[in-house]
């Protein structure tokens, strides 16, 4: 264990328990310990796994790297179980999240080696939304190191209901869009290549083939309701982990290059509406910076005439990445 995490008070021993991080399986929960330092901060440990069937699936310039998306999905699991262990909301709340930002810091810190990684999460709220009993949402500010150094900053916007309350919002939203309360099945659609988005196995493909016009392209969503990590557990919607993958492929198909040599290393990123399974969607992406080592692209997930959430991503070239 570092100096730096023997100081936060952090420990690396277990998992800390599944409902707080809102995982079915014991396996996908990276958090191993929460502390309160004092009013609205708070000090977290997590360990990344040196291999992982989804984040660990990379061909390119993430092969042998850990996923910007692996940590972010960590601040993630933090930011829930902060909510329920300090703050009292029920373990049966649904969340909805508004934004998620992602800057990761270039460096060695991101080959993952021989051994598993251990991170420490210095957390500070920014925000509650709402008063007293009736706080109903947060805004959170993760400073995520590894070993004493600088890795990632994570931010997000986020708030909850009642299982209740969703079920209201949920038939309300879909009866506006014209749609039965019931959700129906994904709409199906024949996922690209695995190597066109730096893949190697198919089943973690969630985009179907690219149409490109220049430095720009369009692909639909390939969702398959039935994986095991981004459906963890059951959904009546397209989860923002879907919808980030989802971008990040379709960024890869898009940009010049190809996905041999594109790190992500920055994501920002809005949700607007919900994004319903059994409406065909469609993910645009467009590049709208190149430079030497780096590229930049603008997403926009798509279901008929209506926006989503929009998503900009940064890449950096293999070598470039520390």
């Amino acid at each position: 264990m570092s100096v730096e995490a023997v100081q936060a008070d952090v420990s690396y021993q277990q998992p800390i328990r599944r409902e707080l991080t809102h995982r079915t399986a014991v396996s996908e929960v990276f958090v191993t310990s929460l502390a309160a330092r004092a009013a609205g901060r708070f000090v977290a440990g997590a360990q990344l796994p040196r291999m992982h069937a989804y984040y660990g699936d990379h061909l390119g310039a993430l092969a042998g790297r850990h996923d910007l998306l692996a940590v972010m999905e960590t601040a993630r699991q933090t930011a829930i179980a902060i909510t329920h262990e300090f703050y009292r909301v029920p373990l049966d709340a649904v969340f909805l999240v508004r934004t998620f930002n992602g800057t990761g810091i270039p460096g060695p810190a991101w080959v993952s080696g021989p051994e598993p990684t251990d991170l420490v999460l210095g957390v500070e709220v920014v925000q509650l939304h709402g008063t007293g009993a009736g706080v109903c949402g947060i805004d959170m500010i993760l400073e995520i190191s590894c070993d004493g150094t600088p890795l990632t900053t994570v931010d997000g916007s986020f708030s909850w209901v009642s299982p209740g309350e969703w079920s209201g919002l949920r038939t309300v939203f879909r009866k506006s869009q014209g749609l039965s309360p019931v959700v129906g099945p994904a709409v199906s659609v024949a996922a690209t290549d695995p190597a066109a988005v730096g893949r190697r196995d198919p089943r973690n493909v969630v985009v179907g083939a690219v149409e490109r016009d220049g430095d720009r392209g369009a692909a639909p969503l390939a969702i398959d309701p039935s994986h095991p990590f981004l459906f963890d557990h059951r959904l009546d919607h397209i989860p923002g982990s879907a919808l980030l993958e989802a971008s990040r492929q379709t960024a890869l198909l898009s940009l010049p290059g190809g996905p041999e040599r594109r790190q992500l290393i920055g994501v920002a990123s809005r949700f607007d509406r919900f994004t319903e399974l059994d409406l065909a969607t469609e993910c645009r992406a467009e590049a709208t910076a190149t430079a030497a080592g780096h590229a930049q692209a603008h997403c926009v997930i798509r279901q008929g005439d209506t926006t989503t959430a929009e998503l900009d991503l940064a890449f950096l070239e293999a070598g470039a990445a520390g």
